[in-house]
């Protein structure tokens, strides 16, 4: 057994091979060459725990991300499987490889349906800071802003990855300005939405990274029935989790992931993706970092 702590994943673990290895297993997905389950919740008492497994054909990798979240705290780990030496397996913390993965999906999709243009973030948190990482080295982006409600929260926010990423980002002040952006990503712990579609600009691509409860959610129906196409990298698991998936009448705009990543379907003019997160996701960070690190080729 190989552990893996918090700090080596930090060592070990690149957004820009994070983003192109998570674009080659949705692919391999979409050919039938990947699996991955819809996370299972088990309730206590005092608190959830979730697990999330999925499979890689081309590694011959399996495993899950589990984590237990409640009064208590939250941890997170990834349990990986070789399925030619399955004694040698290996334990990663994931709490940094959770966030790098959940960064790096809404960018490698905003890649393939957009080609770039002003970038607004909305939110400016922990998960935030790598959503704006990825979208700078991966989508050509005009300008970058962040919105959040604590404006002295968005100020550091700029000053700190301004610095980081050597891009210029400004704050913006007001939700309105939406419809200035042609991409943006919301990444909040919103109770209620505050996307509509009458913000929206006339054609964008919108990243809905914050909620994957049922009592949380950043856009509102009216916004999820006028895209073109709703992209979500599981259906059952989109459609159990999600009050934004829900809310579409028309199901036959929800596209899975791995089919627009293979090229099985178009691509519309307004475009959501509503990211849960997967197993599959974190089993190719887990790989980066063993393999990085001389544990796997």
């Amino acid at each position: 057994m190989i552990y893996i702590t918090e700090q080596e994943v930090r060592e070990n673990l690149q957004m820009d091979e994070l983003v192109k290895d998570l674009e080659v297993a949705f692919t391999d997905y979409g050919r039938g060459d990947a699996q991955a389950s819809p996370r299972d919740r088990i309730y206590t008492g005092e608190s959830f725990l979730n697990t999330m497994p999925a499979y890689w054909k081309r590694y011959g990798l399996a495993g899950l991300k589990t984590y237990i979240a409640g009064r208590n705290g939250v941890k997170f780990v990834v349990i990986m499987f070789q399925e030619k030496d399955p004694d040698n397996f290996f334990v990663i913390e994931a709490d940094r490889l959770g966030q790098m993965r959940t960064g790096a999906l809404p960018a490698a999709v905003t890649k393939k349906v957009h080609g770039g243009g002003d970038f607004l973030l909305i939110g400016s948190g922990f998960q935030a800071e790598t959503q704006m990482e990825a979208m700078a080295l991966t989508v050509k982006l005009e300008r970058a802003s962040v919105y959040s409600r604590n404006h002295d929260h968005a100020s550091r926010f700029v000053d700190k990855m301004s610095a980081l990423l050597g891009i210029e980002i400004s704050v913006c002040g007001n939700l309105s300005e939406v419809r200035n952006f042609q991409i943006i990503t919301a990444v909040t712990n919103s109770s209620s939405p505050f996307l509509r579609k009458d913000m929206m600009p006339e054609k964008y691509h919108l990243n809905l990274v914050g909620a994957n409860l049922k009592n949380r959610s950043e856009a509102a129906p009216d916004l999820m029935n006028s895209a073109d196409i709703i992209v979500v990298e599981h259906l059952e698991q989109a459609l159990r989790e999600s009050a934004e998936v829900e809310s579409v009448t028309e199901r036959n705009r929800i596209v899975e992931l791995r089919d627009l990543m293979a090229g099985n379907r178009k691509i519309g003019g307004k475009t959501v993706f509503k990211s849960m997160g997967i197993g599959l996701e974190d089993i190719v960070a887990g790989r980066i970092v063993a393999r990085n690190m001389g544990y796997l080729r």
